[in-house]
């Protein structure tokens, strides 16, 4: 049966010689992958509503008892066109799209979730599209993906005695800790940074981009301890961060 939804591209790999399979992230159905025939060909009309980062409605044959589904159209909504244009903007929007990728399963999850999700990353590569703020607009993302995740930083007070006088934050630990706790926790433990951005990255939401500006300049290096804290408290690990440092650092 034929059913229309509109999806964010996370990803395009090749499939087959002249096709190619899309991981897409929707509202109604959750995480897709989804094959796309002819993609390589000249005549192929749903090669531009197939590019990663944008937003289009499929039409695809989904069933329930199926994973994979094959698009029989797909009409662009959203190109999003800006990101592919820019090096450091796609290396961004790689981090972004691998870190939904491989924090929701395939298919449908509750209704909250695929909103919040879908939401989420729709805001933000328009955002990332039409702004130059990379280093907020990655804090702001992972940090709200985190929350998502159930395992936020505590940045009100000492993770482990409850002091609101903080001066470190310890990745092991969960969030910010006071000179004291840091003596008995190692030094290895704390880190002493910018512990208001950061405090602020994971208070605020997307839609306080404009205000968190001014306590800049982000930089992409005000998200390596959030990176550290998806790695550590729930296992995720992004190859493409790797890849968005070397670009940044040239």
């Amino acid at each position: 049966m034929n059913e229309r939804t509109t999806g964010i591209v996370m990803k395009q790999i090749e499939y087959r010689e002249n096709d190619a399979l899309l991981t897409v992230l929707t509202k109604e159905y959750g995480k897709l992958s989804l094959v796309v025939k002819g993609i390589k060909k000249m005549t192929s009309k749903n090669a531009v509503s197939c590019m990663p980062y944008c937003i289009s409605e499929f039409v695809l044959d989904y069933q329930d008892d199926k994973s994979m589904f094959t698009i029989k159209n797909g009409s662009l909504i959203e190109s999003n066109r800006k990101i592919q244009e820019d090096l450091v903007k796609m290396g961004v929007a790689q981090v972004l799209t691998e870190l939904v990728d491989k924090s929701i399963p395939q298919g449908y999850l509750d209704e909250e979730t695929n909103e919040n999700f879908y939401e989420l990353l729709a805001l933000s590569l328009k955002r990332l599209n039409d702004e130059n703020e990379n280093g907020l607009l990655l804090s702001l993302f992972i940090a709200q993906v985190l929350s998502y995740l159930g395992i936020p930083p505590i940045v009100d007070e000492c993770v482990l005695c409850g002091n609101t006088k903080v001066n470190y934050i310890s990745v092991e630990e969960g969030g910010f800790i006071c000179s004291e706790c840091k003596n008995e926790v190692g030094s290895s433990s704390g880190k002493q940074m910018d512990l208001k951005r950061f405090r602020l990255a994971n208070k605020a939401q997307l839609e306080h981009y404009d205000v968190l500006k001014q306590y800049g300049p982000w930089t992409i290096e005000d998200c390596e301890t959030l990176i550290e804290f998806l790695k550590v408290h729930s296992g995720i690990e992004l190859e493409t961060w790797q890849f968005l440092k070397k670009i940044v650092e040239g």
